[in-house]
């Protein structure tokens, strides 16, 4: 048993596939197009099969996927687009940067957006609503259906953590009528750099995406619209491809991992963050609320050589540079206790299962001190 158990770490990937990453990264080279070449075409299509859209568009992050998607619905100042407040900055800083305003509604048990407390928050600036499967816990949005049609909202899926999770019985990212997936290297579904794509089943608009993701070019160096830079390069795309074909069989073992959690911690101070019901979840994180002071509680598994994950110890809407918008402390009160108290576990690929029970057997014993 190594000295530290990491809550990430690419090195059990490394050992069984390193070859192979270098042979399609030498494959990239004698090809000689480094740039929107064959890898990115094959890749964007293998993706859009695998998540059940028509069409998706590799660009080089998820926050300019969410950007290029709410510039391509027409997003511009005064407009409003509504998320969670628990989430990475870049799905707010993405609306920002469009010049929209975040407006934001609190979450429920599962951590996830509360779609009863949508009422009152839409207005006639209300353009879109940014739906984000935290954790890979799918957000079951069929309720939003009567919002979209009632005012005209274009309903958005950041599943930057949810690759191949399910709602009854659909991917997420087939569901909306956009959706944005990042590649960070620590996803299960992760890159060896940054990478993002954006799924749709609107052709006008995966054409409209396309150019701007190229300078607004669709062919011979001319920008039919004011564009930007923002594209996925065959390296990534190359090893994106040959993970893909791995991503099941990723989950399922991440799912066996979160199982041996959920049947072998016994302290009633902490609690698994509840499935949203009739998901199949994709297990990125496996996060449990702690009932006392969660931040000492992290420390003590990091002196006994156990590193976890927060997600997030502090929300958006509380950070300095959104203070313009004008919240407070106690304006989203579920999501600020779930801030407080959410821990994840350490889960990442080909992850050993002896360290899943040392964990659990330190788990076990600082809680009984507690």
């Amino acid at each position: 048993m190594r000295n530290i158990i990491p809550s990430w770490t690419c090195e059990y990937d490394l050992k069984r596939n390193r070859d192979t990453y270098l042979k399609l990264i030498n494959n990239v080279f004698d090809s000689g197009r480094l740039l929107l070449g064959n890898q990115l075409i094959e890749f964007e299509k293998n993706f859009s099969e695998y998540i059940g859209t028509k069409y998706s568009v590799g660009c080089d992050n998820a926050t300019n996927a969410i950007f290029l998607i709410l510039k391509a619905i027409g997003i511009d100042q005064g407009d409003e687009v509504i998320t969670v407040a628990n989430t990475a900055i870049p799905t707010v800083s993405a609306i920002k940067q469009a010049n929209a305003r975040p407006i934001f509604v609190d979450v429920n048990k599962n951590g996830l957006i509360d779609i009863d407390k949508l009422p009152g928050l839409i207005s006639a600036r209300t353009k879109a609503i940014i739906i984000v499967h935290l954790y890979g816990y799918p957000v079951n949005f069929d309720a939003l259906i009567k919002y979209k049609k009632t005012h005209g909202l274009t309903i958005i899926e950041d599943c930057s953590q949810a690759h191949g999770a399910k709602i009854n019985s659909r991917k997420v990212g087939s569901i909306g009528d956009f959706s944005a997936f990042s590649f960070y290297p620590t996803k299960s579904l992760g890159a060896f750099g940054d990478a993002g794509i954006i799924c749709t089943n609107n052709l006008s608009k995966y054409n409209l995406l396309k150019e701007l993701r190229f300078y607004g070019i669709e062919k011979d160096y001319i920008a039919k619209v004011d564009g930007y830079n923002s594209r996925m390069d065959e390296i990534q795309a190359a090893i994106l491809n040959y993970k893909l074909t791995k991503l099941d069989q990723n989950i399922a073992h991440r799912k066996k991992i979160a199982n041996l959690y959920y049947q072998n911690i016994n302290s009633e101070l902490l609690n698994p963050i509840p499935h949203p019901k009739n998901s199949n979840c994709s297990y990125y994180l496996i996060p449990f609320y702690f009932k006392k002071d969660r931040d000492i509680f992290q420390k003590d598994l990091e002196k006994n050589g156990i590193i976890t994950n927060v997600s997030y110890k502090t929300p958006v809407h509380l950070m300095p540079a959104y203070k313009d918008l004008g919240y407070k402390y106690g304006d989203l009160p579920l999501t600020e206790y779930h801030c407080d108290h959410n821990i994840s576990l350490p889960v990442f690929d080909y992850m050993p299962l002896d360290f899943v029970e040392h964990i659990v057997d330190k788990v076990n014993s600082i809680c009984r001190n507690y």
